[in-house]
């Protein structure tokens, strides 16, 4: 779904249909990777599930029909008044349901409370920051940053969701987020679309590329900050079944090797995204699958 939003009327659904086939198996070997391998935590997905999405659909865009998206048609890929009520909506109800979707692989007990409060600290902060850039770029409440930006900050605070113990820590995530997402809606997007030629139609970069970077680069800071707040003997990782609240560090014991891992994962995965998007997208565009 991420993926699409950077694609959305600018490839038919015979490509979509071989596109999804290609991304599925290619998500799943980054999963395997990043969280097997690498031994990575990633609790909401913010590297995995939504920079993975959301950089293969860029890198797949530049083979698909940018014009569709540009010159004269331009004017289809705009917002409506009833597109917009919509999207407001369906905002509300991804505001409700965010903290069941970081949460849903969390174990019973305080990690699913952690994850909760967290992730609706770091929503309302995002959406504080968006009113924040809104009122600076329009000297009004834009609702189309508001609802989108928001979002970001349930985005940004997946990785660490269940890492980090201070509220306030949770909120300057999500406020952080939110500042990042509307200015990336506004300027950063339109100046990447006029200087390469980068069609992202719903914003998928603002809204999941780059608060997903920001999710994984807070847990390279989190986990060390954090670290000892938690009683390994008494809380498991859900991962494995080891008396050992960081996969990385079951063996050592060092905190730098889970700092480690989570550096490999964001990289890995940026890297893996946008080279298995732009060679599904290649294949897509020949004849065979048009």
């Amino acid at each position: 779904m991420i993926t699409y939003g950077a694609l959305l009327g600018k490839c038919s659904l015979h490509q979509l249909l071989w596109l999804t086939f290609w991304e599925m198996g290619f998500y799943g070997l980054n999963v395997a990777i990043c969280t097997q391998y690498f031994q990575g935590v990633d609790m909401g997905g913010s590297i995995i599930i939504h920079t993975f999405g959301c950089y293969f659909g860029l890198a797949a865009s530049y083979h698909f029909q940018t014009e569709r998206a540009s010159g004269e048609q331009a004017h289809n890929n705009v917002a409506s008044h009833n597109s917009e009520i919509i999207g407001m909506v369906g905002s509300l109800f991804l505001w409700m349901f965010w903290p069941s979707f970081n949460g849903v692989l969390a174990a019973d007990g305080d990690q699913q409370n952690r994850i909760f409060c967290n992730t609706n600290l770091s929503i309302a902060a995002g959406c504080m920051g968006a009113a924040f850039v809104s009122r600076i770029f329009y000297n009004k409440l834009e609702m189309v940053i508001i609802m989108n930006a928001t979002l970001a900050g349930g985005v940004a605070i997946g990785t660490c969701c269940d890492i980090i113990t201070l509220p306030a820590v949770a909120m300057w995530v999500g406020l952080t987020a939110g500042i990042l997402s509307a200015v990336g809606f506004e300027k950063i997007s339109p100046y990447l679309a006029s200087k390469i030629n980068l069609q992202d139609t719903c914003g998928v970069g603002s809204l999941h590329g780059m608060p997903g970077l920001l999710g994984g680069i807070t847990s390279i800071f989190a986990i060390p900050y954090f670290v000892e707040d938690f009683d390994t003997s008494k809380e498991p990782w859900p991962y494995n079944k080891e008396k050992a609240y960081f996969p990385a560090m079951k063996d050592s014991g060092s905190v730098s090797d889970q700092v480690r891992a989570q550096i490999f994962m964001v990289l890995f995965t940026f890297f893996f995204a946008l080279a298995t998007g732009y060679f599904s997208a290649y294949l897509c565009k020949t004849s065979v699958f048009i």
